[in-house]
């Protein structure tokens, strides 16, 4: 699929560009009519207050609106134009991260399997020190009981030694 394709299917931005470009057409067609102007004036009027969220001067002189339907069309052109400028802004970027993302997914699933790794070892080490307590303990009773084997053999020999 062609990037320009993608960028206009993410986050709805084809149906919010051909809304605008219908409002464009149509606000510019009613305020041609209801502030008395030419189309092609009242259709660059429209562009550039879309575009700019400001009124343009066109020859020389500046183009407010002085009916109600005027200020309404163009209260709707400059929000439309910031919400075009803010959809479009949204999904270059998400176009770009999900190109980004992407890429750093293998990183991501080699960093997993990393972790993971560690956290085995980690397992494997912690049951071998287990198994080192065990041992320490074991060698400890075998020391005790071979302590007092030698203590008594000892006292047998003094015993011995006594009654000779």
């Amino acid at each position: 699929m062609g990037k320009l394709k993608i960028i206009f299917h993410t986050n709805g931005l084809l149906y919010v560009v051909f809304i605008t470009i219908t409002f464009l057409l149509v606000g510019a067609e009613a305020f041609a009519i209801t502030e008395h102007v030419s189309l092609d004036t009242a259709f660059w009027w429209a562009l550039s207050t879309a575009s700019t969220v400001g009124y343009d001067a066109i020859f020389g002189k500046t183009i407010p609106p002085h009916s109600i339907v005027g200020k309404f069309v163009t209260l709707v052109m400059m929000l439309l134009g910031i919400g075009i400028v803010g959809m479009l802004t949204s999904s270059i970027t998400s176009y770009l991260m999900r190109k980004t993302n992407g890429a750093n997914t293998l990183h991501t699933h080699d960093d997993i399997e990393l972790v993971l790794r560690k956290l085995d070892d980690l397992e494997k080490n912690k049951d071998l020190a287990d198994q080192n307590k065990q041992m320490q303990a074991e060698i400890q009773s075998l020391k005790k009981g071979r302590d007092e084997k030698e203590v008594q053999k000892f006292k047998d020999w003094l015993e011995k030694r006594k009654e000779k």
